[in-house]
């Protein structure tokens, strides 16, 4: 499926001349030897290619249409669309990692070459952050919806992937005080259900104004004291969108080596790919809504394709994990976590920014719906 990547020397063509027979027949042997080391790459490729899209577990019609996709599109080295999942391709084929990378990004285990890399990012660049900034009282509103339901989850890894081991036994922790608590809409391929009924306005928001969501989306709340640890994420072929809704007085985040105190109803893009952490030292639960979004480099012909793999992906880890008795999975744990919060009594809220938000919340619903109509 590489042909057309590997660059093949012309073949000879036999001499008119009799004179020349001896060199045509020098150049037929070194052509015939040449054809030959080139079919062993295209097969190293190959198996090498064949060995790559099994670690996506695609079912054996994905495994067609990805390769049809790879050989009318990846190869065609003359397509400009597709040149960034191509490098990447071939920095897989190659076991190799993207030389030209930030410092601050090197802990990344997944990096897509070409794409910007740029800590914190420019919101006006976005046209319809202003939609989500318009619809922040309508989030909030919501969000305060929740304080009186369960749906709230403690934030947990497996275990492998943190050095802070939970007092429960449940997993990791990527928080060394504090208490860092979830409540999901959609994560790893997954809607939760239960979590958008009582949110629908929240998530149709997200749905209507984001172009090209992630699929990933929960509010984050962190209590008072609250210090999440440097780490980074896992790709980065995804940018990552901070919208505080309330106490978010004494917070901090750092990306890179710029750290920025956030607004209350003020949106922030940051390539969560760098190392980052986050402060709370504030009196009262600081929550945010997070949403990510593809990388606005990646076209959609990469969307669709880096999208087929890891949907497929994970929807193999989630069938096996579901069946393994071995439960320190991303997908056991969430699910275990479900049931560890009892109450949401870490949950404080300053008095006089829940009168405002009531306040404003009133005063903009009517109007909010008609635009969400």
């Amino acid at each position: 499926f590489f042909f057309l990547m590997i660059r093949r020397p012309p073949r000879s063509t036999q001499s008119r001349s009799s004179a020349a027979s001896d060199v045509y027949k020098r150049q037929s042997e070194e052509s015939s030897n040449t054809t030959q080391a080139q079919q062993q790459i295209e097969k190293r490729v190959n198996s090498r290619l064949e060995a790559i899209l099994n670690e996506y577990f695609l079912t054996e019609f994905q495994k067609f249409a990805v390769k049809k996709f790879i050989q009318d599109n990846i190869a065609n080295k003359e397509n400009p669309k597709v040149q960034r999942v191509r490098e990447w391709l071939l920095n897989k084929i190659n076991n190799s990692f993207p030389k030209e990378v930030p410092d601050f990004q090197r802990g990344c285990p997944e990096i897509i070459p070409g794409l910007t890399a740029t800590p914190w990012w420019d919101c006006s660049k976005f046209g319809w952050i202003s939609k989500i900034e318009e619809n922040f009282n309508v989030i909030r509103q919501e969000l305060l919806e929740l304080k009186g339901q369960k749906g709230f989850q403690p934030y947990r890894a497996p275990s492998w992937a943190s050095k802070i081991k939970a007092i429960d036994g449940v997993g990791g922790m990527s928080h060394d005080s504090g208490e860092w608590n979830i409540f999901y809409l959609f994560l790893h391929d997954m809607k939760f259900e239960e979590n958008c009924q009582k949110c629908p306005k929240t998530v149709q928001i997200i749905e209507q104004f984001m172009p090209r969501h992630y699929h990933h989306a929960f509010f984050s709340a962190v209590t008072p004291n609250t210090h999440i640890t440097k780490h980074h994420g896992p790709t980065n072929k995804k940018l990552r969108l901070h919208l505080p809704l309330m106490g978010i007085d004494g917070s901090r985040l750092r990306v890179a080596s710029e750290t920025k105190e956030q607004e209350t109803g003020k949106c922030y893009i940051f390539d969560d790919s760098f190392e980052h952490e986050a402060w709370h030292d504030g009196k009262d639960t600081r929550i945010i809504l997070i949403v990510d979004l593809w990388h606005p480099d990646l076209s959609d012909e990469e969307v669709k394709f880096l999208g087929l793999l890891q949907k497929a992906k994970m929807r193999f880890e989630k069938r096996i994990s579901e069946q393994s008795e071995d439960k320190d999975n991303f997908y056991s744990i969430i699910e275990t976590s479900k049931g560890l919060i009892q109450s949401n009594d870490w949950w404080t809220i300053n008095e006089k920014e829940l009168k405002e938000s009531y306040e404003q919340g009133n005063n903009q619903n009517g109007e909010t719906e008609k635009k969400l109509e």
